[in-house]
């Protein structure tokens, strides 16, 4: 019998473990921003502001919030709220608070059942977030809660009051004003927007929007004019300035990264965007050329031991470059000729003969060089 006595005062106790009254109010601390809410489950007890089956409630508020809402579910019939046990207020009606830092509300009805309250601050005039443009691309900012006839836009930093107002499509009697940041605008634009409120509180009230602004956003491609020699691929990098990076590509081959390699000649065009999507991307363009020079042409040369040789290209024309080795090796002439230095020595000496056409450069040719004895001096004896 005591254990059933027992569980059905847990039961009770369960079901009002949250009723609060006027004497010991909930306490909601909504400093920390001026539009929020809470939802708070209790049972009202108690006695406030002469009405009996009372629930309380310590707003503390944020010095922006205008508004309070009181709102509760399961609750039928006509029911009301007071601020500091002033006038009844329809619940779901908001109520102006303007002028106070802290506030007590109470809500009073037949019954002692736990319920879901709702209490909302309420800022009474919202703005539209910062914005980030780069500079020539135009955005808009908004404000709600106030008079239109009311409003009026300006900016307060930097410089004096209205120095970038040149920026607005429009200065005043609109919720709604485009933003087009010149070439050599500030880093960023503060502008206040104010006005006389549309709401019960009709305060005049302003709020501040930050304009970021950017260099703007140019994109061109490397090399300038890409070659694929001899079938040799070709890495072609799209190269953005300004903006707000990071960057994105998307090349018309599909590829999305910032370079790409390419081995068929042609058209190929890069689109590059930013971290401000809304001003749109750019693009860049280049034409790939494929050239394959042809290889030159030379004649092999003999000279005696004691002599230079001169070396001659025949075609396909200039310019040449003639090297001492098949690859990479020392560069010993630009020139159709080449002559050698003095040869000392019976051997055979190999060049190679190169050839470039806009940047491109050919196999290389080889040409020998041989050199040979000196022929032997006849004698001549005479007869006796």
């Amino acid at each position: 019998m005591k254990t059933g006595i027992l569980l059905f005062l847990c039961m009770i106790l369960s079901r009002v473990g949250l009723a609060q009254s006027c004497a010991n109010p909930i306490v909601v601390d909504f400093t920390k921003k001026a539009d929020t809410a809470t939802v708070i489950t209790g049972a009202r007890s108690g006695s406030c502001c002469g009405d009996n089956n009372c629930i309380s409630f310590t707003i503390i508020k944020n010095p922006q919030t205008d508004m309070i809402n009181f709102n509760a579910d399961q609750i039928t019939g006509a029911s009301f709220y007071t601020i500091d046990c002033g006038p009844l207020i329809p619940i779901g009606t908001p109520a102006c608070i303007s002028g106070l830092t802290s506030f007590k509300i109470s809500f009073c009805k037949p019954g002692a059942n736990a319920v879901n309250y709702t209490i909302t601050a309420i800022k009474g005039i919202s703005t539209s977030a910062d914005l980030q443009l780069r500079q020539g691309c135009t955005g808009n900012m908004t404000v709600t809660g106030l008079q239109q006839a009311s409003i009026s836009w300006t900016s307060i930093y930097p410089g004096a009051a209205g120095t970038y107002n040149s920026y607005l499509s429009q200065t005043s009697a609109t919720a709604s004003v485009s933003v087009t940041p010149q070439l050599g605008a500030p880093a960023y634009i503060d502008y206040k927007v104010s006005g006389t409120q549309s709401t019960i509180c009709n305060l005049v009230r302003s709020d501040t929007i930050r304009v970021y602004t950017y260099a703007p956003l140019l994109a061109s491609i490397t090399p300038v004019s890409p070659l694929i020699c001899s079938g040799n691929p070709v890495t072609i990098t799209a190269s953005p300035t300004g903006g707000n990076p990071t960057y994105t590509y998307l090349w018309s081959t599909g590829e999305t990264t910032a370079s790409i390699t390419v081995s068929v000649p042609g058209n190929y065009s890069v689109s590059v965007n930013d971290q401000i999507t809304s001003c749109g991307a750019v693009s860049a363009q280049t034409t790939v050329i494929a050239v394959t020079p042809v290889a030159p042409t030379a004649q092999p040369v003999s000279v005696c031991v004691g002599e230079t040789a001169t070396l001659t290209a025949s075609a396909p024309g200039g310019p040449y470059q003639w090297y001492d080795a098949a690859a990479n090796g020392n560069l010993l002439s630009t020139s159709t000729s080449y002559t050698t230095p003095v040869l000392n020595t019976t051997t055979t000496l190999t060049y190679y003969l190169q050839t470039t056409n806009t940047g491109c450069e050919s196999t290389r040719t080889t040409v020998t060089v041989t050199v040979t004895p000196n022929p032997v001096k006849p004698s001549i004896t005479a007869p006796p």
